[in-house]
């Protein structure tokens, strides 16, 4: 039996990954305890090699673990995948390149149409009654010939994400008909979001999503991805290998331990929002910065 504390919590418990022929395996994870709460933003850090993009297969239904259990608000990553009650995103944005941007937002809700019922039937079990469903804030197509709807407004089970309006949110109105290479690296990964919020997923996971990105793009981006986020309400797991990444963007910063991975520690970012906003944030800030890398150090990572 599902209950609400379930239906509204991301719970790892004592998982384990390992790869490799029998005699001569490798432990990628070790044990991971993990919880937070559904519309939290997360980030993971630790060095390379240390499971955090394994973490994130794990949450994604791609890999299971060999020891331990993952349950996504109330369901295993396979049945919240089968879904489409995840989205994923990695480093590169994975464009179609002859389509165009529009095309390539709008390409989740035609594959796998049959995964919509299968969605809603989901969170019909999970919140126990016919018209459930979480608190969102996405932008809504309506039907023909009804009324516009506020720019934002909360959808019933089966209202599709407007497209056209993530797009112009992140600032890429004017780029609705272009291709992907047309665009510049920034501009493809605002793209990305789009389309990873279009599929209006319980769960977000992102892979480094910004490190191929310069210093002021990345910021900017970053700006997007934030100002999105708190009017959409969906949880988001981050891995960043940075740390001032980490701490603008979340409410929590999980720290990892070398390989085998597992969890050093907790830093809750108590931080207002928006942040980088004026001299007091910027301070504290920092000081969240060094405590993560203080976290890292006793964790035993050798930091530069």
């Amino acid at each position: 039996m599902v209950t609400a504390s379930d239906s509204d919590r991301l719970v790892v418990t004592g998982a384990s990954k390992s790869y490799g022929r029998p005699g001569s395996r490798r432990e990628a994870l070790a044990a991971v305890d993990f919880e937070m709460t559904r519309g939290q933003f997360v980030s993971i850090i630790g060095p390379s090699g240390c499971g955090k993009s394994t973490l994130l297969r794990l949450l994604a239904g791609l890999e299971h673990p060999d020891t331990g259990s993952v349950s996504l608000f109330g369901s295993t990553p396979a049945e919240a995948s089968a879904a489409k009650r995840i989205a994923f995103m990695p480093q590169v944005p994975a464009l179609l390149p002859w389509a165009s941007v529009l095309a390539n937002v709008k390409l989740p809700s035609r594959v796998n149409r049959r995964a919509d019922a299968r969605r809603e039937a989901a969170e019909r079990a999970v919140a126990g009654r016919p018209d459930a469903r979480r608190e969102a804030a996405l932008p809504v197509a309506a039907a023909p010939g009804a009324p516009a709807a506020p720019r934002y407004s909360q959808p019933t089970p089966r209202a599709a994400a407007d497209p056209v309006a993530l797009l112009t949110e992140l600032g890429l109105g004017d780029s609705l008909k272009a291709l992907p290479h047309e665009l510049s690296g920034g501009m493809q990964q605002r793209v990305a979001i789009a389309r990873a919020f279009a599929t209006q997923a319980d769960l977000l996971l992102m892979d480094e999503p910004f490190s191929a990105l310069d210093e002021f793009t990345r910021e900017s981006t970053q700006d997007q991805l934030l100002a999105l986020w708190q009017k959409v309400g969906s949880t988001v797991v981050f891995v960043t290998h940075s740390v001032p990444e980490a701490v603008v963007l979340s409410d929590a910063v999980v720290v990892m331990s070398p390989r085998p991975g597992h969890i050093a520690s907790i830093v809750p970012i108590d931080v207002p929002r928006p942040r980088r906003s004026g001299l007091a944030e910027s301070a504290a800030l920092h000081e969240y910065e060094d405590l993560i890398r203080e976290k890292l150090r006793l964790a035993g990572v050798e930091l530069s």
